[in-house]
């Protein structure tokens, strides 16, 4: 007898649809929000700058086109904070929250969204799950902010108000790896302070980790094991980051503009923070447009891989990467197996890894001549402003700010498929398939 499925395909695709429509209308109506008066300091903002703004935020990107610190008010500020946190918990997940809290029975497209967003083995309750997503994200938001304040309060002697105001807004926008900033050149002028460094990259490092990563870690004195998933994205982060800044050290180090002139502590702490903060949490203690051409295309490397799945930051995730490199050394090695930790990954699983990133290459390409054709900027800065959208990373060559208005439109779109992921995007345009019947005769053609 068939299999029936659980979830059937049109309701997959209603779910999908449901996504995207959720992402879209925050981001449209906090678009019209950013347009009242009291939002800016001047009283106007254009409306595809609003829009920008908005999908930035919602989308934890941080590109921006107008600077945060002083373009807008406090209020405004306050509505990209909100907006920062709604997209980094993901809307769907708010929206499923409220619903359990009301009393709204689970449904099965609340297992579905669970599967598709964070992973097919979460062995929790939903209800318990959406639950420890919330709570983790306070408890690490807070620490965050508690460390920050410390520092700005008593190092720099900031008054108590504006040291709980930055705290607040740099915790949760480093936990979400969105990387708005309160500040003008956003971190640069704590290059040198070890604390707000190492505090900032930990939490973007246990943002990008992704929620089922670190309910298995809370969880961790009760199963005494770790996930395949879990171990494969413990190694895939811990080899970008180290690789990462021993490139950058080495890439930047006579770049006087950079590293040249800074010492060696200082070198290797600036080393690893864009090491970290180039896989989707847009932070940059050094200029960005000082950086060499081939650091930045390294960064580009990294933004393209991104975080891992689950979590608050963008990409393909480290661990479609991990499996598209193994499969593709599987191969060289004549190999009909894909084996990872001493466990087989079935081949169809490999198919859509690959589907995603070739799929992600085209539309960062596209994007990219679409930026070539209206800007006059080089390739290295369309495609590094193009892959930090799609990456929701937030860094930039300093390019954003004058980009035309078609250019602004491309952006908001790498930005909001980014952010929803090109996995729920085809389930949402999706045609509804139809079974093969018959078998077609197997033939062969030369590649290579």
């Amino acid at each position: 007898m068939k299999d029936i499925p659980i979830i059937s395909s049109r309701t997959q695709k209603k779910i999908g649809i449901q996504v995207l429509s959720a992402f879209a209308g925050t981001i449209l109506f906090s678009s019209l929000l950013l347009m009242i008066p009291q939002m800016t300091t001047n009283g106007k903002i254009s409306f595809i700058d609003a829009l920008f703004t908005a999908t930035s935020a919602v989308c934890v990107t941080g590109l921006i086109v107008q600077d945060t610190a002083t373009f807008f008010t406090d209020l405004g500020k306050s509505l990209i904070l909100l907006l920062i946190q709604i997209g980094g918990l993901g809307i769907m997940t708010i929206g499923s929250l409220f619903g359990l809290i009301l009393g709204r029975k689970i449904h099965i497209s609340d297992k579905f969204y669970v599967d598709s967003s964070f992973g097919p083995k979460q062995h929790l309750p939903i209800g318990r799950f959406f639950g420890i997503v919330v709570a983790v994200t306070a408890v690490i938001e807070t620490f965050g902010l508690i460390i920050m304040f410390l520092t700005l309060h008593f190092k720099y002697n900031y008054p108590l108000r504006p040291s709980i105001t930055f705290s607040l807004f740099h915790s949760l926008s480093a936990f979400n790896n969105a990387g708005f900033s309160l500040y003008s050149k956003n971190l640069e002028g704590f290059n040198s302070d070890f604390i707000i460094n190492i505090n900032i990259m930990m939490l973007i490092i246990l943002g990008g980790l992704g929620f089922p990563v670190l309910a298995e870690i809370i969880n961790f004195r009760k199963t005494k094991k770790f996930t395949l998933h879990t171990k494969i994205v413990f190694v895939m982060t811990a080899i970008l980051i180290l690789v990462g800044a021993a490139l950058f050290f080495i890439f930047e180090n006579n770049n006087p503009q950079t590293l040249q002139n800074k010492s060696i502590s200082i070198k290797i702490l600036s080393s690893f923070f864009h090491s970290i903060t180039a896989r989707t949490a847009g932070f940059n203690t050094l200029k960005t447009g000082n950086f060499t051409q081939y650091t930045l295309f390294f960064l580009t490397f990294l933004m393209f891989i991104g975080a891992s799945p689950g979590g608050t930051g963008g990409g393909i995730k480290t661990t479609t990467f991990a499996l598209v490199t193994a499969g593709a050394l599987s191969s060289l090695r004549g190999r009909n197996q894909i084996i990872m930790f001493r466990k087989r990954l079935p081949n169809d699983l490999f198919s859509r890894a690959l589907t995603i990133t070739f799929t992600a290459i085209t539309i960062i390409l596209s994007a990219t001549m679409g930026i070539l054709a209206a800007e006059k900027c080089s390739l290295t800065e369309a495609l590094f402003e193009v892959t930090s959208a799609f990456g929701t990373v937030g860094l930039s060559t300093g390019i954003t700010p004058t980009l035309t208005t078609a250019s602004k439109i491309i952006l908001i779109l790498c930005m909001y498929i980014g952010r929803i992921g090109i996995s729920t995007m085809a389930l949402a345009i999706a045609m509804r398939g139809v079974a093969d019947r018959i078998i077609h005769p197997e033939d062969s053609i030369t590649i290579g």
